[in-house]
């Protein structure tokens, strides 16, 4: 009985043992495999991109690798990622690749609304979080064939987008009245970053820049870039009738407007053309 006993307790022990050294080993393979998942997870931006047709939205995507030329045969035979525009929110991404186009540096998640729809702000509401803040860009697509539409389309988006910003959270406010406050500062003087998001050399007679009549006065939370499309139009002459009054006025608002939105999209490297 007593040699039976011991026989038992002997492999009771064993087995708890192996099971201690079997549960350390999960341990340590489950630490490994989460650094080697966190060192892979690349950083993302997100770009909200309102306006414009399906077509034309496509259009967009496409121009954003206009520049990326130099590819290798696995990125040639690869398969573009699929563009779901065609209802309510639609939905691609796009890879930032390195400056030989092998290695992928981030990914940009765009998100694509083509009308202002009153149901629409909640599929929006979920993308404007404390974290995605600091990385989102707000892309309003414009036609030069419907160049009296504008001004329209413009307020209509812009209200579209406030009504979400404003009706967001304590912490999402907070967020979005730094980065403001950041992009306000940025090559005015006396701050630390350049308009290009290079940080800045200051001296001690650096004075900061007034701003403006108007100039940010209301922010909207976000930075926001202006794309018009179809630009051979205006170059050409093709489907633009306007009076020389009316052209006055276009042109002012040019220069008031695009010398903010140049800064931004620098900042975002994108190439597309304003006017």
């Amino acid at each position: 009985m007593t040699a039976s006993a011991n026989r038992v307790s002997t492999y009771t022990s064993a087995s708890a043992g192996s099971d201690g050294r079997n549960g350390e080993k999960k341990d340590l393979w489950s630490s490994m495999l989460d650094n080697v998942a966190s060192g892979k997870r690349l950083p993302e931006k997100n770009m909200i991109v309102l306006g414009g047709t399906p077509d034309s939205q496509r259009e967009f995507i496409e121009s954003l690798s206009h520049s990326s030329e130099k590819r290798t045969l696995d990125r040639q035979s690869s398969k573009t990622p699929p563009v779901a525009n065609s209802f309510a929110l639609g939905y691609t991404y796009y890879d930032v690749l390195d400056a030989d186009q092998e290695d992928i540096l981030a990914r940009i998640s765009l998100y694509m609304l083509s009308t202002p729809s009153e149901a629409f702000p909640k599929l929006i509401q979920p993308l404007v979080t404390p974290e995605t803040i600091p990385n989102t860009l707000m892309v309003i697509l414009l036609d030069w064939s419907t160049p009296h539409m504008w001004m329209r389309q413009l307020r209509e988006w812009i209200l579209f987008m406030r009504s979400i910003l404003e009706n967001s959270s304590h912490e999402c406010q907070a967020a979005m009245e730094e980065l403001m406050v950041s992009w306000r500062d940025r090559g005015r003087g006396g701050g630390s970053t350049n308009l290009d998001g290079t940080g800045a050399t200051t001296s001690e007679g650096d004075v900061a820049l007034p701003l403006g009549p108007g100039e940010w006065e209301e922010g909207i939370g976000l930075p926001l870039c202006v794309v018009c499309q179809n630009v051979s139009l205006r170059q050409a002459g093709e489907g633009l009738m306007l009076t020389s009054s009316r052209r006055r006025r276009w042109s002012s608002w040019k220069r008031h407007k695009v010398g903010r939105r140049e800064t931004l999209i620098k900042s975002f490297n994108t190439s597309e053309q304003l006017y």
